[in-house]
């Protein structure tokens, strides 16, 4: 019993590694990212402190005749004409040059093509027909101004082609058997490329792309001691399972800190086999030593515990999941924040820890939520902003 013990340890420590789970003093999701909320500033940027002395942003000018040069890079991948650059430095009336110019880039084959290479980059994923699948799709909702609610929710036409000739987007269904489909959570490329050991990666890759932060991510206001460490999960530390991997070990971490979280999603993408296809039965492994096990829904959860996307917040069903994700503050604020860093050429917000303060994004969030959830008239806001436009 004790030498299946420790393998039972060992199994947990690379599922540990895998996951890339921070340790107790991780963030507490992403408003609590150091820099991602400044005191002293409110949501929309306003310094609460009185007679600030200048800065050198006070310093700044306008030039749309620059905007314009690194918004097409950024847009459309190319530079612009010069006779659009000396267009706007000649204008009465820049800015409306400057809008027109913008709208124009916008409506381009070629800004099409840039936003799938930039949701390859966020998504980590394509490079063939199946893998594309995924960025195309959400380049499609970005660009033809769809509510940012259907990257989560749609249920047809998930798995669009591009045609290069023509310049646009060819529908395309994911036939990957599952019952209904959720947007990108049913993806088969998706799917595919993020099968491992008890679908913990695919948790993994919603976790960092769609909330912006790594695990653990859910916190509770009375933490407690607990063997070598502090659980600070608020969801009842039962409710995971403790056989055949020791989710309650404490002797070194506190994995259900983040375990808590990820056993309550796992089982949601447990059916996807290696190739993203949805069986009726579970298609993930539990890597015991040296005989790994199929995963069977007690290796996650105890009895009597269901799927969840947070604690309080259930979800029996990728669909479900997917609503969550769509009514979800965070989701929102992580997509706009990732645009932030887009339009600005700042790193990935998790894996180069370039954060955005609220205080920043704080009216494009504002914005989203007057304007039909409409992320490509966000992204205009961006590049209209002072922030963009001054030099």
């Amino acid at each position: 019993m004790k030498a299946r013990s420790a393998l039972a340890a060992l199994g947990l420590a690379v599922v540990g590694t895998t996951l890339g789970c921070a340790d107790e003093g991780g963030t507490k999701g992403l408003a609590a990212i150091p820099g991602k909320e400044d005191p002293g500033e409110d949501l929309g940027g306003n310094a609460t402190a009185q007679n600030q002395e200048p800065t050198v942003l006070d310093e700044r000018v306008v030039s749309y005749s620059d905007a314009l040069r690194t918004a097409s890079l950024k847009l459309t991948a190319r530079l612009p004409k010069l006779e659009a650059i000396e267009r706007i430095a000649n204008a009465d009336d820049a800015e409306l040059e400057y809008e027109t110019a913008l709208d124009e880039m916008l409506d381009s084959p070629e800004f099409q093509l840039r936003m799938i290479r930039y949701f390859r980059d966020v998504f980590r994923q394509g490079g063939d027909a199946q893998m594309n699948t995924a960025p195309n799709f959400a380049a499609r909702i970005l660009t033809e101004g769809r509510p940012l609610a259907e990257l989560f929710t749609a249920t047809e036409n998930n798995c669009p082609s591009y045609d290069n000739d023509t310049g646009a987007f060819v529908d395309g269904n994911c036939d990957n058997n599952v019952p209904k489909h959720a947007g990108v959570l049913t993806n088969p490329g998706t799917m595919k490329q993020f099968y491992s050991n008890m679908a913990f990666r695919r948790v993994r890759w919603v976790q960092e792309v769609f909330a912006c932060t790594k695990f653990p991510t859910e916190f509770s206001d009375t933490p407690e001691a607990k063997g070598a460490g502090t659980y600070t999960s608020p969801w009842d530390f039962g409710s995971i399972s403790n056989t055949p991997i020791d989710f309650h070990d404490t002797k070194a971490v506190i994995c259900a800190n983040c375990h808590t979280t990820i056993n309550h999603l796992a089982p949601l993408f447990a059916n996807f086999d290696k190739d993203g296809m949805w069986q009726n039965d579970i298609q993930v492994m539990t890597p015991l030593i040296p005989d790994p096990v199929k995963t069977e829904l007690s290796h996650w959860l105890a009895e009597g515990e269901a799927t969840a996307w947070r604690v309080d917040q259930p979800a029996a069903d990728l669909p479900a999941l997917g609503q969550a994700l769509a009514a979800d503050p965070n989701v929102t604020e992580c997509l706009v924040a990732r645009l932030w860093n887009f339009t600005m050429s700042k790193e990935d917000i998790v894996t180069d820890l370039s954060t955005v303060p609220l205080a920043v994004i704080g009216p494009y969030i504002s914005e989203l939520s007057t304007n039909g959830a409409n992320l490509r008239e966000t992204l205009r806001a961006m590049f209209k902003s002072d922030d963009f436009v001054k030099f």
